[in-house]
């Protein structure tokens, strides 16, 4: 009888620490669990060979539009600088502060779009582009302002149509979608560098010849503002 007490009363502590040492297994694997965190959810970095991770290679359409756009983006922000700094008329000054608001705004959203499928944005302006800086740049006080709305319309009709066309044709749905959620912007700044060059005395005549390069589609939608 003693001696089955003795074994009773060693094999109780083993017990005890075993139930001791499965708690703290436990604690310790639940405390992980919640540190842990969640996966990611940032785009997809491009891998060595300059595609994304899951192998799917952007087309040539697709690649020529996203660098197109982020020139453009960065045009218009170098553009409307040089207007805030040199122009004096309020209609000009608040066109080129929401161009330059918005160009921001949409470039930060090409860019990880464009980082997924390894295409490097270039945030220099091409030389085509540089050459407009620099001509604006130089430009007399008193012509300012008809010129640098002359401009705005002609690019805005530009990319309106770089736009539209990136919809109908671009093959990858993300990049279409960017599109068409860019397109509204557009031709709301259009309506507004109609609306400065008038104020600026661009003539009416020199308006409506840039206008003629929109799609007829255009006209439909009332981009423009009566003319």
């Amino acid at each position: 009888m003693k001696t089955r007490n003795k074994y009773t009363i060693r094999i109780v502590p083993a017990i005890r620490t075993g139930a001791a040492l499965g708690l703290a297994i436990f604690a310790t694997t639940a405390l992980q669990a919640q540190v842990t965190p969640p996966p990611s959810s940032t785009p997809p970095v491009a891998t060595d060979n300059g595609n994304p991770p899951n192998g799917e290679k952007i087309s040539h359409r697709a690649k020529e539009f996203l660098k197109d756009a982020a020139q453009a983006n960065q045009m218009e922000i170098s553009l409307g600088d040089i207007a805030l700094e040199k122009s004096q008329n309020k209609d000009v000054r608040d066109l080129a502060q929401t161009l330059r608001t918005d160009h921001q705004m949409n470039f930060s959203q090409l860019q990880p779009l464009a980082r997924g499928y390894g295409v490097e944005l270039d945030a220099s302006l091409s030389m085509m582009n540089k050459h407009t800086v620099s001509h604006l740049q130089k430009a007399n006080d008193a012509d300012f302002d008809k010129e640098y709305t002359t401009a705005m319309i002609k690019d805005h009709v530009a990319c309106i149509k770089s736009f539209d066309k990136a919809v109908a044709d671009v093959q990858e749905q993300d990049i279409r979608q960017y599109a068409q959620n860019t397109l509204p912007t557009l031709r709301g700044h259009l309506m507004k560098a109609e609306k400065a060059a008038r104020a600026a005395g661009v003539d009416q005549d020199k308006i409506s010849s840039l206008l003629k390069e929109l799609p007829s589609s255009e006209a439909e939608r009332g981009v423009t503002l009566n003319r």
